[in-house]
């Protein structure tokens, strides 16, 4: 460990979306570079001339997506609900989009110039806080229903303790990452990843007691590779 760091985690699990509102794929290992995840919400659904994501269009967290080519983030392959593989550009692709989600004309997936992100890049999340929040309703929340793409463990094992990392820097691997905010949470929270049924409970507590914040954002200072089982250090003077 470098001198003056402190140890605050270690990384649980890595995700990756390339279609955002899509399902995404999990990583052993992922490029941290300017733009979060290489690869990350990278193609965005086009229907009737406008972007669609997953707040108007639920039935697009039914389909996933995922590269060929991992770690170069090349060729992506689209799996519908009902099995079928398309790959990007098929028209075949276009109109299965259009039946699931009621449009009227076949739908495109189009790359984007800059990764199709919210507030920050990078979306972190501590599994100790997705537990709180499932033992406060009563029931088991699938991590993928937050769409983060770390998952830490952080080393007091506490929920929310990610929060105490805003304005301080972390190294990860050889990448350093800026956490700057809160990560304001929406209705995709309430929709179960694997059948797009919604659970209202979700964000009601969210909202309740979280004032709808959950997780964290952050930017990449130092790109580099980073894998599970990392540790995430901080310093002294952040």
């Amino acid at each position: 460990m470098p001198r003056g760091s402190t140890a605050v985690g270690i990384v649980a699990d890595l995700w990756r979306y390339p279609v955002k509102s899509f399902g995404g794929e999990r990583l052993r290992r992922a490029f941290l570079g300017p733009f979060g995840v290489l690869g990350d919400r990278r193609y965005c659904v086009r229907g009737d001339d406008a972007p669609l994501t997953g707040r108007r269009a639920s039935g697009m967290l039914r389909f996933s997506a995922a590269y060929a080519n991992t770690e170069a983030a090349e060729h992506i392959t689209v799996v519908a609900p009902n099995g079928d593989v398309f790959a990007v550009g098929d028209d075949a692709l276009g109109h299965a989009l259009a039946d699931a989600l009621d449009l009227d004309a076949p739908a495109t997936i189009d790359r984007t110039p800059l990764a199709f992100v919210d507030a920050a890049p990078l979306h972190i999340l501590g599994e100790p806080s997705i537990a709180a929040l499932a033992d406060s309703i009563g029931t088991d929340l699938d991590r993928r229903r937050f769409r983060a793409n770390i998952l830490v463990e952080p080393a007091t094992g506490a929920p929310f303790e990610e929060d105490t990392w805003i304005g301080k820097r972390l190294t990860i691997g050889e990448a350093v990452i800026e956490v700057i905010v809160n990560t304001e949470r929406c209705v995709l929270t309430t929709l179960d990843p694997d059948t797009a049924e919604r659970d209202p409970r979700v964000l009601k507590a969210l909202a309740t007691s979280r004032e709808n914040l959950f997780g964290v954002y952050a930017r990449v200072l130092r790109p580099s590779w980073i894998a599970t089982g990392d540790a995430i250090l901080t310093t002294e003077d952040g």
